[in-house]
C-alpha cells in the first residue's frame, strides 16, 4: 500500500511538471482577444472583442492543438491574442474544408484545424455583422 502511495505521488509530480504548450499558454497569458473578420472591403471589422478571463480562456476548446491541418486555403479573419504588451496575431479561415487556423511561434508556422466548437462561435460573429 506504501510502494501504491509513493507510485502515485511520483506519477502526480511528473504530470504536473509537464511544459504546456505555446499555444495553451499565450491563452493562459492573454489579457485581450479580438476577432476581424474581412467584410469585403480593405478596412476589417471588428466583430468581437473582450477582456473577459473565463472568454478568453474559452479558446483553448475552439483550437484543435493535436491537428494539423493542410491545404491552400484563403484566410478570411484575424485573431488577435494580446499578452501584456505584446501580441500574438493568427489568421483564420471558415470555409468547407479549411476551417483552420495558422500562427507562428518562434518563427515556426503552426497550421491548426479549428474544433466545432470554435467554427460555431467565429461564424456566430460572421453572421452579426
Amino acid at each position: 500500500m506504501k510502494n501504491l502511495f509513493l507510485v502515485s505521488i511520483c506519477i502526480l509530480f511528473f504530470t504536473s511538471c509537464s511544459k504546456q504548450s505555446d499555444l495553451h499558454q499565450l491563452i493562459q497569458e492573454s489579457d485581450v482577444v479580438k476577432v476581424y473578420i474581412s467584410s469585403g472591403s480593405t478596412i476589417p471589422m471588428v466583430h468581437y472583442e473582450t477582456n473577459d478571463i473565463d472568454k478568453i480562456q474559452k479558446w483553448w476548446n475552439y483550437i484543435d492543438e493535436k491537428s494539423n491541418a493542410t491545404g491552400d486555403c484563403n484566410y478570411e479573419g484575424k485573431l488577435i491574442f494580446k499578452v501584456y504588451e505584446d501580441s500574438t496575431e493568427m489568421q483564420f479561415s471558415l470555409q468547407e474544408g479549411c476551417e483552420q487556423v495558422s500562427y507562428k511561434f518562434n518563427d515556426t508556422l503552426f497550421v491548426k484545424k479549428l474544433t466545432t466548437e470554435g467554427i460555431s462561435f467565429l461564424n456566430s460573429l460572421k453572421q452579426a455583422r
